[in-house]
């Protein structure tokens, strides 16, 4: 099985919601992305959390095993980062470590739980964008907006030489496996140093053959894309209801919840 079939750029290319107007997934996006940094309460974003997990899920038909990967990495550093706010946030406090006055405080609690909800609120709106779009046809935004080309440019080239740098390192990793490699700690020391003094030369070479490739085709400073005719003019009626509708929801939380928190201040 190839490495691509498991990855993010398979997903974008196989899901329900791929042939969908771009410009409808961003505006949505965006929207949700604002609406979760705006509230006060950590209800809200948890409510985008589960509506965009619900689109990802069971209207775009991510699975929900690699779902739960993508989630994973963020999710890690937002639990951290609630701990510390926990124990140095400001308030009454409710239990005590027993030195230095560090302990768990009530207003460390509803900051720790309010950046954790907009965490997965943020992370979801954004993954909903991700996990359902291909990213050729993100970049064609970017162009759209006039974003600087050789940023575009770049961050192109760099997605594209994401996987198959990956595809290179799961080859050579499995060829080390074959010879008995990583069969205990000092053997999974050395092939794992070799990996990565063999991924970081062939990174170099490829970058060297790929401009020498690009410069016999004429190039010029900036990729030509092949763009698939998307804008805002043709987006349906049913998309703009159904934004609109997203909106009135998350506002009317936003409205009833105020600032409700686990410990009332």
């Amino acid at each position: 099985m190839s490495i691509f079939e498991d990855t993010l750029d398979h997903y974008t290319m196989n899901n329900e919601l791929t042939e969908s107007n771009i410009y409808s997934k961003v505006i949505f996006a965006l929207l949700a992305i604002i609406l979760n940094l705006i509230t006060g309460s950590p209800l809200v974003p948890l409510l985008i959390f589960l509506l965009c997990s619900f689109l990802i899920l069971y209207v775009a038909k991510i699975p929900l095993r690699f779902y739960i990967t993508f989630m994973a990495i963020p999710i890690g550093f937002a639990v951290l980062s609630g701990v510390f706010l926990a124990f140095l946030g400001t308030g009454e406090q409710i239990w005590s470590l027993g030195f230095l006055g560090i302990g768990l405080t009530k207003g460390g609690i509803n900051q720790a739980a309010l950046v954790f909800a907009r965490v997965l609120g943020g992370v979801a709106a954004l993954g909903f964008l991700i996990l359902t779009t291909p990213m050729n046809r993100i970049f064609a935004v970017f162009h759209d907006l006039h974003v600087p080309s050789i940023i575009t440019d770049l961050a192109i080239l760099m997605y594209r030489y994401i996987f198959l740098f990956l595809d290179v390192t799961a080859t050579m990793y499995n060829s080390q496996k074959t010879r008995l490699g990583y069969h205990n700690y000092m053997s999974w020391m050395n092939c794992l140093a070799s990996l990565a003094g063999m991924v970081f030369i062939r990174t170099w070479e490829q970058g060297e053959i790929s401009y020498k490739a690009l410069a016999s085709r004429g190039y010029n400073g900036q990729l030509n894309m092949i763009r698939d005719g998307d804008s805002v003019k043709d987006m349906s009626m049913k998309d703009w209801i159904l934004i609109i509708l997203f909106v009135i929801i998350i506002v009317a939380a936003i409205y009833l919840c105020g600032t409700t928190n686990l410990y009332p201040i």
